[in-house]
């Protein structure tokens, strides 16, 4: 069986053209955005010949075909109409919580190094007074070493 008659049966076990909203592949997946996840003949599309399995995970069906997916993509593609550059960059979706996290993590991104650096200097410092390494020099200067570090008043 040809690459164009494996596309065919596909897009039919996935419910048809009318039920493909976007189709595009990976590595060894073609995978496509669906309208309806319940027209979807899972039987049918893993009795095709070169399909090796089905998933749907984050909210599209993935059909596994192999590391020769792009010819089968191809072929996909010429049927539904699709160009490259639709295709070949999907919209994620993303929940609330993927979302708040990705706000916080660019808020905060950006000090991260500050705050590092001065995590180190705290160390650095701490590990200075314990060792008693300081003289009286630094300690009139920069005020930072207590007297006796042991000691409890």
């Amino acid at each position: 069986m040809n690459k164009k008659d494996v596309a065919k049966k596909i897009i039919k076990a996935v419910g048809s053209e009318k039920n493909i909203n976007n189709a595009w592949h990976c590595m060894t997946r073609l995978r496509f955005d669906l309208k309806d996840v319940d027209q979807v003949d899972y039987k049918e599309l893993e009795s095709i010949p070169g399909v090796m399995g089905t998933k749907f995970q984050c909210d599209q069906l993935q059909v596994v075909l192999g590391t020769n997916v792009g010819e089968y993509y191809n072929e996909t593609a010429k049927i539904l109409g699709l160009d490259s550059a639709q295709a070949s960059q999907p919209k994620e979706k993303k929940g609330l919580v993927a979302m708040f996290m990705d706000t916080v993590s660019g808020v905060f991104g950006p000090i991260v190094p500050a705050i590092a650096g001065a995590g180190m200097i705290k160390g650095l410092i701490a590990g200075l007074a314990a060792l008693t390494l300081d003289n009286q020099e630094s300690r009139s200067t920069l005020s930072i070493f207590p007297t006796n570090p042991l000691s409890i008043n």
